[in-house]
């Protein structure tokens, strides 16, 4: 009987698959959703930024001496309702800017009680909204 010796490693590179935890409010390219806290309406919106400064400006916009409110500060002063800004949802996270605009549009088209306008989603196509009705 002849046997051959053989030696093989078992060094095996490890790599690393997951991403450092980023938290929420650094996240950027993001679609997110706002729940007002004391009813069932909600906002949808979009930015490339980072989404703790977005939700800042949301907050403190009620604060500005502006002629035009946002939808989020005219529900807070209509209703006197507050949102609850430390729970905010990320819907979806996209780098492209009309690729996330286009995301936006579909949450938007999804909500049941949203305070977005209906102009939000003027420009998302009739497939995309007939599609939806369907889902």
């Amino acid at each position: 009987m002849c046997h051959k010796v053989c030696f093989y490693s078992m060094n095996k590179l490890f790599i690393k698959t997951h991403k450092d935890f980023v938290p929420m409010g650094k996240k950027r390219n993001v679609v997110y959703k706002i729940n007002c806290s004391q009813c069932e309406a909600s906002y949808v919106g979009q930015t490339g930024r980072r989404l703790g400064t977005r939700i800042t400006e949301h907050r403190k916009h009620i604060n500005r001496k502006s002629a035009t409110h946002s939808v989020i500060t005219d529900h807070r002063l209509q209703f006197g309702h507050d949102f609850d800004w430390d729970n905010c949802e990320i819907l979806d996270v996209e780098r492209f800017y009309n690729k996330r605009l286009t995301a936006e549009m579909i949450y938007i088209n999804r909500q049941e009680k949203g305070l977005n306008l209906q102009t939000d989603t003027d420009t998302l196509s009739r497939t995309y909204t007939d599609i939806l009705k369907k889902i």
